[in-house]
C-alpha cells in the first residue's frame, strides 16, 4: 500500500471509527478494500503494521491525530484521542479527487519522495497557501 492511500486511510478510520488505541485502529483498517487486497497479496503484513505505526506516529508528531505515546521495552502503546482541526483540514482535502495527482506533481516538484513527512509538508502547503 501506498504512502498516500495508507495516510487517508488512517485519517478516514480516526474520522469515522474514533478508535481508542492503535490496535483498534488496525482492526477497523481490516474492514478496508486496501487492508483487505494487502492481507490478501504474498506481502508480510508486519510490514503494514509497522508503516501504520509510523504514519500515525508522524501524523501524531504534526498535530494532525490527537493521541498519546509510551514506548515499552517490546512495544510502543499508542492512545488515540481523534484527529485536531488540522487532521480533519487535511481528510477534507484529500477527499478531493483530483488530490492524489496534484500531491504527486507538486512532489516531483519539489524533488520529495512519497513518505509521510513529505505528504504532510505539501498538504500544509496546499491547505494553508
Amino acid at each position: 500500500m501506498n504512502y498516500f492511500d495508507m495516510y487517508k486511510l488512517i485519517l478516514e478510520i480516526i474520522s469515522e471509527k474514533n478508535p481508542k488505541d492503535f490496535q483498534e485502529l488496525l482492526d477497523d483498517s481490516q474492514h478496508y478494500s486496501q487492508v483487505k487486497d494487502y492481507i490478501a497479496s504474498d506481502n508480510n503484513n508486519q510490514f503494514l503494521i509497522s508503516d501504520m505505526q509510523n504514519t500515525l506516529l508522524e501524523m501524531i508528531n504534526n498535530n494532525l491525530v490527537s493521541g498519546t505515546v509510551s514506548p515499552l521495552k517490546y512495544v510502543t502503546l499508542i492512545k488515540l484521542n481523534g484527529l485536531t482541526i488540522a487532521g480533519f483540514q487535511y481528510l477534507k482535502r484529500l477527499k478531493y479527487s483530483d488530490s492524489k495527482k496534484e500531491i504527486e506533481s507538486l512532489m516531483k516538484q519539489s524533488n520529495l519522495p512519497m513518505t509521510t513527512e513529505s505528504l504532510t509538508k505539501i498538504l500544509s502547503k496546499i491547505i494553508f497557501s
